[in-house]
């Protein structure tokens, strides 16, 4: 027979019953707590505010007029204010009480947390509103920057090229996913020379995702010169697939291929961004990642749905892809860094959505900037912190040089570089986007290769503007263009979506691809953010869970009406003679149309 809990509390109440996320909000907590345990007197009660974004310890007060003094077994209470940014929904705040013989008790209090606009009246380029950027960002703006928009695939390789081939003393990279063939071989090549002639050159790569797609992608990774350990690894392969052993052993012979490359006399660091470089190998580091753990979660719960899902028209669907109901245990699946970043001699830096594959570079669209000027110290920064931590975390010794260039004008426009890490419980290119929504007047532009929104800040951010007359319109991929990925995975995911932003009065643009199915197809990639022709963000943050909660990602903001003007003029030439509008009549037909792939793919949305 379970034993009672001897630290006992009920009767938990949240008042008021709702409360806004504008950062005007405040909740009241109360509850009584008493102990069972003779003579033994109530220590200490405390709240968890962590998924609202404060801490997990705050004390409640006891309320001397409603207790017994003695044991301090009462009434005990808190109030808080509800932060601006705070996730809209229905929170559980765990409340924990211990007594003076060491037992403990707990009960989860209800709080409930509706969007409202906070009240910002200036302009997105106002001092004020600068003010609100500073510290929802995490970031400074600093002026005195070159930043130019690298539409074309050439002129982004032609950047990196050139960057590469002006090093004196070092390249930092940062990439999600790479290949040895074609363009990419060559600037990969490149990079490989400097090194030889004694370059630093420091190498970030993520693993879990890219895995999670294909088990191969990083096997093409330069290890054309470990050519016999390829072939093993190929041969070790189909021996693991044969014994259903999984991508694990996978992983791990991959790793060992690249610890052996790195230790070669390449002059090439190189760290392999997964679970054990973001969560510590002996998985004990303090996390701070309460807003993401709902998201990751999700993952679980949809599996056992999907497992239970049986019977009728989806299970049909699904006969043949059960394997897939096995991915939450694969690689992918939790934290991972997407971020794309090239840094050299500290001075200069290309930053953006390409990956290092030729796609990027030849028929897929996507964007990129180039920097050089004060902001380049802080991407340098950036990259520095994140070595640093995923090599305390998977104890290697290795440490980059500190090399950074004069901070010293280089151009005229002001930039901030925004970054998050979520499992430190840092989302700030998230909250700097819904933030830059929210400032908005006349009209939003957004880029995006696919929608994933379901019930979220972003959403509600975003339903909001349109409803309240600003202009928002949203490119993403059609049907044809989302070939080139999952089979058009991602777009059947962003079906479930459109419809609230669409009643919304959000207007949603689709790329349009080419007559001939089987031609090449041009697919978006582009991570653009522009509002009111004044402020422009451009990076790897897509409109989607992952991005917020589940990815690090990055945003190169930049303040400058002129930079913006051209970017938009763009965004906007695209729109009208490349893309279609999406309707809800629309809508509807691609629903039915795709209702077997919505089915296969209903509960893989965090893969995006």
């Amino acid at each position: 027979m379970a034993k009672s809990a001897a630290v006992i509390l009920k009767n938990i109440r949240a008042t008021p019953e709702a409360v806004p996320n504008n950062g005007k909000g405040r909740v009241r907590l109360e509850g009584l707590v008493f102990t069972t345990e003779e003579k033994a007197r109530i220590e200490r009660v405390t709240a968890d505010f962590s998924s609202l974004g404060g801490r997990p310890d705050e004390p409640m007060k006891f309320v001397k007029a409603e207790g017994i003094a003695g044991t301090c077994e009462g009434l005990y209470a808190i109030t808080f204010q509800v932060p601006v940014l705070s996730d809209p929904g229905l929170h559980a705040v765990p409340l924990l009480a211990v007594d003076s013989r060491g037992n403990s008790g707990g009960r989860p209090a209800a709080v409930n947390v509706f969007y409202r606009r906070p009240a910002y009246r200036a302009s997105i380029l106002a001092p004020s509103s600068r003010a609100v950027m500073d510290r929802v960002s995490g970031a400074r703006s600093v002026g005195g920057n070159r930043v130019e928009p690298l539409f074309s695939g050439d002129a982004a390789m032609d950047a990196r090229l050139d960057l590469v081939r002006s090093a004196k003393r070092q390249i930092n990279l940062q990439v999600y996913t790479m290949a040895m063939e074609g363009l990419c071989g060559r600037f990969l090549e490149a990079v490989l020379d400097k090194a030889a002639q004694g370059v630093e050159v420091n190498l970030l790569v993520n693993m879990n995702s890219q895995l999670a797609v294909s088990p191969f992608t990083l096997v093409r990774v330069g290890l054309h010169r470990v050519g016999k350990d390829l072939q093993g690894l190929s041969e070790r392969v189909e021996e693991i697939l044969e014994r259903r052993e999984g991508l694990g052993e996978i992983v791990r012979h991959v790793q060992s291929i690249f610890d052996r490359v790195a230790r070669r006399d390449s002059g090439v660091n190189t760290i392999l961004v997964g679970e054990d470089a973001i969560l510590g190998v002996d998985r004990k580091g303090p996390l701070r990642n309460e807003r993401s753990r709902k998201w990751i979660d999700r993952i679980e719960r949809d599996q056992a749905r999907l497992v239970q899902s049986e019977t009728g028209f989806a299970a049909k669907m699904r006969s043949g892809t059960r394997r897939f109901t096995d991915l939450p245990s694969l690689p992918g699946l939790t934290y991972a860094v997407h971020e794309k970043v090239l840094v050299v001699d500290g001075a200069r830096a290309v930053v953006g959505g390409r990956n290092l594959e030729d796609r990027y570079f030849t028929r897929w669209i996507d964007l990129d900037l180039s920097l050089e000027g004060p902001v380049v110290r802080d991407i340098q920064e950036a990259f520095l912190r994140n070595w640093d931590f995923f090599a305390r975390n998977l104890k290697e010794e290795i440490s980059p040089s500190r090399v950074f260039g004069r901070r010293r004008s280089a151009g005229t426009r002001p930039a901030r570089f925004v970054r998050s890490r979520p499992w430190l419980g840092e989302y700030h290119t998230m909250e700097t986007v819904v933030t830059a929504i929210q400032m908005a007047r006349k009209r939003i532009l957004i880029s995006s290769q696919y929608l994933v929104l379901p019930e979220s800040l972003l959403l509600a951010a975003l339903t909001d503007a349109a409803g309240r007359g600003v202009d928002v319109r949203i490119l993403t991929n059609s049907a044809l263009t989302g070939q080139e990925v999952g089979l058009s995975a991602g777009y059947s995911i962003t079906l479930r979506y459109c419809r609230p932003l669409l009643d919304a009065g959000v207007r949603i643009y689709e790329l349009k691809g080419p007559e001939d199915e089987d031609a090449p197809k041009p697919y978006l990639h582009a991570k653009e953010f522009y509002i009111d022709g004044k402020w422009g963000a451009v990076g790897s943050f897509n409109l989607s869970m992952r991005s917020c909660f589940i990815e690090s990602e990055n945003l190169v903001v930049v303040e400058d009406p002129d930079f913006v003007q051209v970017c938009e003029d763009a965004f906007l030439r695209r729109l009208h003679q490349d893309a279609t509008e999406m309707t809800r009549r629309r809508l509807r037909e691609q629903k039915k149309r795709f209702r077997a792939m919505m089915a296969v793919t209903d509960y893989l949305d965090l893969f995006f």
